[in-house]
């Protein structure tokens, strides 16, 4: 049975950075848990790159984000084009998977794409709105049971989209990068997250490198 594909939860840099690693072994994802108790795995943020190395023999490549909280690390090994096009100043929006080496928490970027700054602050707004529902209680009925919210409808146009996405991949046939794929989709990143992970979890695709989605 194919692995779940976990979900890149939007975060802080610092409650990336200050949490506590977590080693799994064999299949099973390490993790990091935040100050604020999340287990993440896989994460996106949003700000500015400040620093930037690739290394002569062009075997490893790594820029450093900063979202005014903290700074990390995005690094790749060998499959290194993500990053080309990536520079000082830029302000990006980044995709990827949590990892540790030596007391470092840096991320493997999957994607990374530039963006404005009023997206950033919006990305930056979402941050602290989903920081402060985490602390606010859960609504409960007199009785003291928790509430649970109305199940959500499905939307017609999220089988629209999957076969938009599918489409695309498979004009691909050596793979697609994440922010090609979303450029040539169209759709907002959250949406298209959602249906990729489905995709690779029922094993109809894979990522043949990070960063890249291709069709079995």
């Amino acid at each position: 049975m194919p692995m779940q594909r976990q979900t890149a939860k939007k975060v802080r840099i610092v409650d990336v950075v200050s949490g506590e690693w977590v080693k799994k072994e064999g299949m099973e994802p390490s993790y990091i848990i935040t100050p604020l108790k999340e287990n993440i795995s896989r994460m996106k943020i949003a700000g500015t790159v400040v620093g930037k190395f690739t290394s002569e023999d062009g075997n490893f490549s790594s820029v450093t984000i900063d979202d005014s909280t903290a700074t990390i690390r995005a690094k790749l090994w060998r499959e290194i084009a993500l990053l080309n096009d990536v520079n000082m100043g830029d302000i990006v929006s980044l995709i990827g998977k949590v990892r540790e080496y030596e007391g470092e928490i840096y991320v493997v970027p999957e994607m990374i794409r530039k963006i404005t700054p009023d997206e950033e602050a919006l990305a930056r707004l979402d941050i602290l709105r989903g920081l402060k529902g985490q602390r606010q209680p859960q609504p409960r009925h007199a009785g003291g049971h928790l509430q649970q919210p109305p199940p959500e409808e499905p939307r017609p146009e999220e089988s629209d989209l999957r076969k938009n996405i599918l489409t695309v991949i498979e004009q691909n046939e050596d793979g697609i990068k994440y922010g090609d794929l979303i450029a040539q989709v169209g759709a907002p990143e959250e949406g298209m997250e959602a249906v990729i992970n489905e995709l690779l979890g029922e094993g109809v695709c894979y990522e043949p490198t990070p960063g890249k989605i291709k069709k079995i």
